[in-house]
């Protein structure tokens, strides 16, 4: 098989250019998954449903990654808690696994339909605001004393020496759900740490955010395991994605959200509206 899938030349360059635009509104305003895995699925309908969600799950562990060692880097307050990502973080890669094998099974024709529903539900949540960039909402806890405070909330509130159930409750059903679908889960499960536990946004994205690209992993290698797909696709990807989260952060220090926000909309409601298409005309 070719090395980009057969693909036409011009097609992988507009692959790039649209996970490009994904790394750039994933690093503004999350869900950066609205706009490459709808595209992904127009592009690649005859190679099964595995091929193109192992492809945008590893990508987005790419750039998961890149976005994960940014944060750390620029927001030294923030702590990894080792006991949550033990058990918790090992709930959701199990669920994401499994969610990535019954995603593999589903056939591309039944699936277009729910990834239709879910991602403009998902996209009216963000542009609600309801799934802003967790960075963002962190930045006025990135002082020294705010995270300090942070700290110390999150040592009062942390989960001891027990299994926190509905933390391990809802870490499984968000890693499901990744696995099936995956837009927007990093920031369900930041938001189920925060909420759950009471710890500041600071604290609670160091470890959300290893957990997520654990599961990223968790589901692609799942996903490519069932079926065919391209390394040197994915890394060309990830590349422009990887670039399109530097790009994003720029754009958020320079107050590009409406911008962004604006060819979110646009961009997956067009993606939607071809994946309708393909469906039912």
């Amino acid at each position: 098989m070719h090395i980009f899938l057969d693909l036409p030349g011009r097609t992988v360059a507009l692959l790039a250019l649209v996970s490009l635009l994904a790394g750039l509104v994933d690093a503004i305003v999350g869900g950066g998954g609205l706009v490459q895995l709808p595209f992904l699925l127009a592009v690649l309908p005859g190679l099964g449903t595995a091929t193109p969600l192992g492809i945008n799950k590893a990508v987005s562990a790419l750039g998961n990654i890149s976005s994960a060692a940014v944060y750390w880097r620029r927001n030294p307050g923030t702590r990894l808690n080792r006991q949550l990502l033990a058990w918790s973080g090992t709930v959701a890669v199990l669920c994401a696994m499994a969610g990535a094998l019954l995603a593999s099974g589903l056939p591309i024709g039944l699936f277009r339909p729910i990834v239709i529903v879910v991602l403009v539900a998902i996209l009216w949540l963000v542009v609600r605001g309801r799934l802003a960039r967790p960075a963002a909402a962190a930045a006025p806890s990135s002082t020294p004393g705010a995270s300090s405070a942070g700290a110390s909330s999150a040592g009062a509130s942390s989960p001891g020496g027990g299994v926190n159930l509905p933390l391990a409750a809802s870490s499984g059903m968000i890693g499901l759900y990744d696995g099936i679908i995956g837009p927007a889960a990093g920031s369900f499960l930041l938001l189920s740490h925060q909420r759950i536990l009471r710890r500041s946004l600071v604290d609670s994205l160091g470890t959300a955010k290893v957990i997520q690209c654990c599961m990223n992993i968790g589901g692609a290698a799942v996903l490519i395991s069932r079926g065919p797909t391209s390394w040197p696709l994915i890394a060309l990807l990830g590349v422009a994605n990887i670039a399109g989260s530097a790009i994003g952060a720029r754009l958020t220090l320079r107050g590009g959200d409406v911008f962004v926000r604006a060819v979110l909309v646009l961009a997956v409601l067009a993606t939607v509206g071809k994946l309708a298409h393909d469906q039912w005309l």
